[in-house]
């Protein structure tokens, strides 16, 4: 239990020098040309950069249903976070499941480019989870350790 901090602490600066050194050498070898998909950078018919988009697909095809067992989860703690638990019951799973797949769908279709989904995604997430989400949780906690009537729950609705 001591060494797990400092073992999370250098994975995130191992990954951390790997990605700076990742985008140095894209940007040094195609400069400002450099496009959002590095690999799209390449010549159609290079075999290492086919390598590499047949890995990326690999990695996002056999690295979505992780992706999304934690997005569908933590959707359902949010709704029972928010008192909504009906999204939570067991007996709603599938429908649960087909509107998430559904949206994915949609956007991977109506979408042409990433960085319009990643911009947004930052944006807006970003956003809510930093100045929208923990002040809705707090009231709920305080809603329902103190009660809709008390003190502490009314200054923190404040």
């Amino acid at each position: 239990p001591q060494t797990f901090p400092r073992m999370v602490r250098t994975s995130y600066a191992i990954l951390f020098a790997i990605y700076v050194i990742t985008m140095c050498a894209g940007y040094m070898t195609f400069g400002d040309t450099a496009q959002c998909n590095i690999l799209l950078n390449y010549h159609p018919h290079d075999v290492l950069a086919l390598l590499g988009r047949w890995a990326t697909a690999c990695s996002t095809l056999f690295g979505f249903p992780l992706v999304f067992n934690g997005a569908r989860e933590g959707f359902k703690n949010a709704a029972m976070a928010l008192d909504q638990p009906s999204i939570s019951d067991p007996k709603n799973h599938v429908k649960l499941v087909v509107v998430m797949l559904s949206c994915a769908c949609m956007l991977a279709i109506l979408v042409d480019d990433i960085k319009v989904i990643v911009g947004y995604s930052g944006a807006v997430l970003g956003s809510l989870l930093v100045y929208i989400c923990p002040p809705i949780l707090y009231a709920n906690i305080l809603k329902r350790y103190f009660g809709p009537e008390s003190l502490e729950y009314k200054r923190g609705r404040r």
